[in-house]
């Protein structure tokens, strides 16, 4: 049983030092080309219908890819840019400063999007004076979570429009329709490679799993249906990979 648990436990570490390493392969299989291999552009149109309706929220703000491919079309006009990188920033603010670092990440903000120094200055067209010194104002005292919120209403109705309009019809927005296409692949247990048990609970075990396609590592939770099925617990129904 030790020697069981040294080889686990060395091909893991092997497995994590080759997702982590430099190789070019990085873990993953000899196939994984083929495993996220994109569709040609005419083929992925269909999956626009994905999205419940094809505005700035559903294809942007919800969507993690479509963040980052947006910020990448974005980053190819300046306005755009400073637009993208205001909102960004105070999103991040607002959801993740910690009390502690708030009042500095609220002047940051201030001082690279708003002064009129800022080497990524908002476009005059979105900037309300009034609210930006209603903004300095709140700089002086304690800074609340939502200080910029009524700014940033603004420039998210500026790129919900044309810019938007104009992101649908780019080569990012059909990367991003591509993406969408691989999320439709059916994952199975040959998706992954499965290496050692990381602990063990009622209703299953957690084991370490490593992509076939990618190389990265995932923490992998098996549950037994018929285990669950007895004690009359189906919350977990949509997550369950069969032992």
């Amino acid at each position: 049983m030790e020697l069981e648990n040294i080889v686990a436990n060395t091909v893991y570490l092997k497995a994590r030092e080759a997702a982590d390493g430099d190789g070019k392969r990085k873990g993953r299989s000899r196939k994984w080309k083929s495993l996220m291999k994109f569709s040609e552009a005419a083929e992925v149109q269909i999956f626009k219908k994905e999205f419940p309706e094809l505005n700035y929220d559903e294809v942007v703000s919800k969507s993690p890819i479509g963040r980052l491919l947006f910020t990448d079309y974005c980053n190819e006009t300046e306005e755009l840019r400073c637009c993208n990188k205001f909102l960004n920033d105070v999103d991040n603010y607002e959801k993740l400063a910690p009390e502690e670092q708030r009042l500095n990440l609220a002047q940051k903000i201030y001082q690279q999007c708003l002064c009129d120094e800022a080497e990524s200055r908002l476009p005059d067209h979105l900037i309300d004076h009034e609210k930006v010194k209603e903004v300095e104002d709140k700089l002086l005292g304690e800074s609340p979570r939502y200080i910029y919120s009524q700014i940033a209403s603004t420039v998210r109705d500026y790129l919900s429009g044309d810019p938007f309009a104009k992101y649908v019809e780019s080569k990012y927005f059909t990367r991003q329709l591509q993406w969408k296409q691989l999320e439709k692949k059916p994952i199975g247990k040959h998706t992954f490679r499965h290496y050692r048990v990381l602990g063990k609970g009622g209703f299953g075990e957690v084991c370490a799993t490593q992509s076939r396609a990618s190389g990265k590592m995932y923490a992998e939770k098996k549950l037994n249906k018929k285990r669950i099925k007895k004690e009359k617990s189906t919350d977990c129904d949509s997550a369950l990979i069969p032992l």
